[in-house]
């Protein structure tokens, strides 16, 4: 014979039936000699990896895959920071100081090298090309090649200093005589943007001093000391 499946009494009237108690799964927490080990290449070679794939990526032959690798690099260096610090808000800061590691160093880098080694080269302009965005700004691109017929890599110059430019007309810009960086109008501000390489230092300091908080507080958590009690 079949079992006849157990009901469950019915309440009392009035009665009303508690709430069922839902078990949370606990959190991953790595052992306190795991989150040192994570933490040094999380706080030193995700800002070391992405800033120099970033002076790689100053050069516009390399500037895709150095992109594409940092924002990879970027993504580990979070999961890792996640490890490190399972609770509270310290993942918001560090994609914030990630997101700016990818933005402003590969230009930062270009206006340094252009300071102080660019040449005020003559340009002949072949063509401009005009592109308008959702909010209706219009932005310009300029294809140049250099008035004594010497080649000129990445021939090709874009901001305000385009806008003004018409084909054949002859006009100096700013070269890197190694051809590493691509040229740039003399109207570029480029005091300023290579103000971002010290931006960029601070940034990769501030990931560093932020994975080594999130390091220290979590092995000063009670199970992150009580594990380590119980490993000796």
């Amino acid at each position: 014979m079949a079992r006849r499946k157990k009901q469950k009494r019915p309440l009392a009237e009035g009665v009303v039936r508690p709430p069922k108690r839902v078990r949370r799964r606990p959190e991953p927490q790595l052992s306190p000699k795991a989150v040192r080990r994570t933490a040094w290449p999380v706080g030193v070679l995700t800002p070391v990896l992405m800033v120099g794939l970033a002076a790689l990526g100053s050069n516009p032959d390399y500037e895709l895959p150095c992109g594409i690798l940092a924002f990879v690099v970027l993504s580990a260096g979070v999961i890792g920071l996640g490890f490190v610090r399972p609770r509270g808000l310290v993942i918001w800061p560090a994609v914030l100081f990630g997101v700016l590691l990818l933005a402003l160093p590969a230009g930062s880098i270009r206006a340094q090298i252009l300071a102080d080694r660019g040449v005020e080269t003559a340009v002949v302009v072949t063509a401009a090309h005009s592109a308008k965005d959702r909010n209706g700004t219009v932005s310009w691109t300029c294809d140049l090649r250099r008035a004594d017929g010497r080649p000129l890599p990445h021939g090709r110059v874009g901001g305000f200093g385009c806008s003004a430019y018409a084909v054949g007309d002859t006009e100096n810009v700013l070269v890197d005589p190694a051809g590493w960086a691509p040229p740039v109008s003399l109207d570029e501000d480029l005091p300023f943007r290579r103000g971002g390489v010290y931006v960029t230092a601070a940034l990769a300091v501030l990931w560093g001093l932020l994975t080594l908080v999130a390091a220290r507080r979590t092995l000063r958590d009670p199970g992150a000391a009580a594990g380590q009690r119980g490993g000796r």
